[in-house]
């Protein structure tokens, strides 16, 4: 079975591990590295990195379409590809490069749709406080997540994962799953069944409602919120962007007087909460231009008496 493979998250190299072992790895498709930090490093993903240490094809692009990237989507429909996998992309494939191989492209989704459709089901599920999650592998078509289902695998959620973690946990059950859906949908064992479009849930942020990705605004806590629901969105927006408030904001919402000369608009990112009676406990802040604390030493350097 000649196979395709469409990522770009760092988290895929038990998939990509499974289909080589398993399968022909054709080639991968790739976002183009970028430059980051202050010296504008040429960072590469960990696709690519994976693809060049193990000699896999790897197509690197920033955009996709027949237009901007002819070549690429040429070699691709020139390639003898009997399915292809999508884990976490992040870019619209076009059409024709959908319609190329033989059974064509099975997309694994990190939620149980049609619920959670979008860019972020993962951090949706833990905002919603969902008792469970899951995996859909459906067949790719023109719409965004709304491809007739092959299989899907249910996770019940702990309670008290990050997105970072339950992304991991999911990535590698994935991996787990695969051969089994790719083996019996190409034989013809699994059929695909559409989904239930009224039952339908989009993962809009927050902040820029007609998207579906998530903002670093989106990770603003808003103190009027029941503490439940801020714990959630601080384990929903970890490892990125992380909640934040202010000096000022924070000192305000646990009752405690911030140190003269701390500049109450300073931004502190919030890692890690818990509740306790009911109330939030911050357990791991970091203010800005500091290193990560606890709550106990945060207290000790920026509240007074």
């Amino acid at each position: 079975m000649n196979i395709a493979f469409f990522g770009t998250s760092n988290r895929s190299v038990p998939i990509l591990d499974v289909l080589r072992e398993k399968y022909n790895l054709l080639l991968c498709v790739t976002k183009k590295s970028v430059k980051v930090g202050r010296h504008q490093t040429l960072k590469e993903n960990a696709v690519e990195t994976w693809a060049h240490e193990k000699r896999v094809n790897c197509l690197t692009i920033s955009r996709f379409d027949v237009k901007t990237t002819p070549t690429v989507v040429e070699q691709i429909m020139n390639s003898k590809i009997t399915i292809g996998v999508v884990a976490d992309f992040s870019l619209i494939i076009p059409q024709e490069v959908i319609d190329t191989p033989r059974h064509k492209i099975i997309n694994i989704h990190f939620s149980l749709l049609p619920k959670h459709r979008g860019a972020s089901p993962v951090q949706h599920a833990l905002l919603n406080g969902d008792e469970k999650t899951g995996i859909t592998f459906y067949v790719m078509d023109k719409g965004m997540d709304t491809g007739q289902i092959v299989s899907q695998v249910e996770y019940a959620l702990l309670g008290n994962e990050t997105a970072g973690e339950l992304y991991e946990t999911l990535f590698d059950l994935a991996a787990q799953k695969l051969p089994q859906v790719l083996d019996g949908y190409v034989a013809g064992e699994l059929q695909s069944v559409a989904q239930k479009g009224a039952a339908a849930v989009y993962t809009y942020s927050k902040t820029h409602p007609k998207n579906t990705f998530i903002y670093k605004d989106d990770a603003k806590i808003d103190w009027r919120l029941p503490p439940s629901q801020i714990e959630r969105e601080i384990r929903a927006y970890n490892p990125w962007p992380i909640s934040w408030t202010t000096l000022g904001e924070l000192c305000n919402a646990v009752g405690l007087r911030l140190r003269e000369g701390a500049d109450p608009q300073t931004t502190v990112k919030i890692y890690d909460a818990d509740l306790v009676d009911k109330r939030l406990a911050v357990a791991q802040l970091c203010v800005a231009g500091k290193k990560p604390m606890t709550w106990k030493e945060f207290v000790n350097g920026y509240g007074r008496g």
